[in-house]
């Protein structure tokens, strides 16, 4: 059994790594370059990188030994020693980096540079089609793994200086191209504590030991702001006035940093509960901190006298954002199923229960739907009755 055993820990350490290295081009920060070495692979395909808003790809090439380069075809048999590409990045402006768009950028003054997954890191499978499992290394070194295609995407920031927080076990690490996230951490720090000690505690199970958070400056002016979780990493914007962090900014910061951190932590839920649970809990675990928020029924009571899709469940939403890209209807997410999260818990603990413990639990259906069992589990609770009622009043 034992030479069994190490027989089968030898070939899985056969498989072939692949390692991404971004490097600077000669031009200027408006591009880099990615190469992989690829020998070890013999016959191989490579596979478009998973897209966002178009379909762009990178064009391959093939590079020899003696640096003559020929062009690759997508999910083409080929043997290639050595395949390059490069990225161009976009100059960020004054108003800061919009997250949401997920572009490549770099920033002229500050110095940093970003790279997506999404349109811009292609994968290689072997000729049987089985997928090479990748690294990808920025320019300074720091490498992260290519996250399997169902996850969330691989994100590449360099030339921010971090600072590693340890919060319950977990490695935090905070990079900030806003030099007053740092200066300010003190007043911040325990309030993000407080937050991420909560939530971590949620999912007792949760593998992942360690992220990063990054905090992009954002001009108020602009009137967007917005957070996105990679695989391994939470990008923030810091909305600046005037180029100044003002205190009542805050609040919104740390919103967004827990909300993100629950996409880390649960990734198994369908669009509709992943986005209104995990700003449910933003909310909730900013209750106990100066940073609190109003709740979500009273921000729900407010918006749906203007919004116009307001009675409009959201399972029924969940299906028109999901496979109708009705991206109107996306708010719902954000503010109605936080109200009906709040009403839930608000219910499990007037039976001296709480949706906390239930939350790792909860299952769902194909469709969207909390499944049967997870119904039957909380109307043990809560009463046919009251489940009924909400269900009707939210989803």
């Amino acid at each position: 059994m034992s030479l069994l055993l190490l027989s089968t820990a030898l070939a899985a350490s056969a498989e072939p790594t692949l390692k991404y290295q971004i490097e600077p081009t000669s031009t200027g920060p408006d591009a880099v370059t990615v190469s992989v070495e690829t020998k070890a692979l013999g016959t191989f395909h490579a596979l478009p990188a998973r897209t966002l808003a178009n379909d762009t790809q990178p064009a391959l090439f093939c590079v020899t030994a003696n640096g003559s380069q020929s062009a690759i075809e997508y999910q083409t048999p080929i043997q290639c020693d050595h395949v390059t590409w490069q990225l161009p990045l976009a100059a960020i402006g004054q108003d800061g980096f919009d997250i949401a768009k997920q572009i490549d950028s770099y920033e002229p003054t500050k110095g940093w540079s970003f790279v997506s997954e999404f349109n811009s890191l292609p994968r290689f499978s072997t000729h049987n089609d089985e997928p090479v499992p990748a690294q990808v290394c920025s320019p300074d070194n720091q490498c992260g793994w290519m996250p399997d295609a169902d996850q969330p995407p691989l994100f590449v920031v360099w030339g921010l200086k971090p600072v590693d927080l340890d919060i319950n076990g977990k490695t935090i690490k905070v990079t900030t191209d806003t030099e007053q996230i740092l200066k300010t951490m003190d007043d911040w720090k325990p309030a993000l504590d407080s937050q991420l000690n909560y939530l971590i505690s949620l999912f007792p199970d949760s593998t992942v030991n360690q992220w990063d958070i990054a905090f992009f400056s954002r001009d108020k002016q602009v009137g967007s702001v917005s957070g996105a979780a990679g695989s391994d990493k939470i990008l923030i914007n810091a909305i600046l006035n005037n180029g100044q962090l003002e205190d009542d900014e805050m609040p919104m910061l740390l919103k967004i940093a827990a909300h993100e951190s629950m996409h880390l932590l649960n990734t198994t839920m369908p669009l509709w509960a992943s986005e209104s649970i995990a700003e449910y809990y933003a909310n909730k675990s900013l209750d106990k901190t100066p940073y609190d928020f109003a709740s979500p029924q009273t921000q729900w009571h407010d918006f749906k006298q203007s919004f116009p899709f307001a009675s409009t469940g959201l399972l029924e939403a969940n299906n028109l954002v999901s496979k109708k890209q009705q991206y109107q209807y996306y708010p719902l997410f954000y503010v109605k199923g936080p109200a009906f999260w709040q009403a839930i818990d608000q219910s499990l603990m007037d039976k001296g229960e709480s949706l906390d413990s239930r939350l790792p639990t909860l299952t769902y259906n194909k469709d969207g739907s909390l499944s049967e069992a997870s119904i039957a589990e909380l109307t043990k609770v809560i009463g046919k009755k009251k489940w009924d009622e909400l269900a009707k009043l939210y989803l």
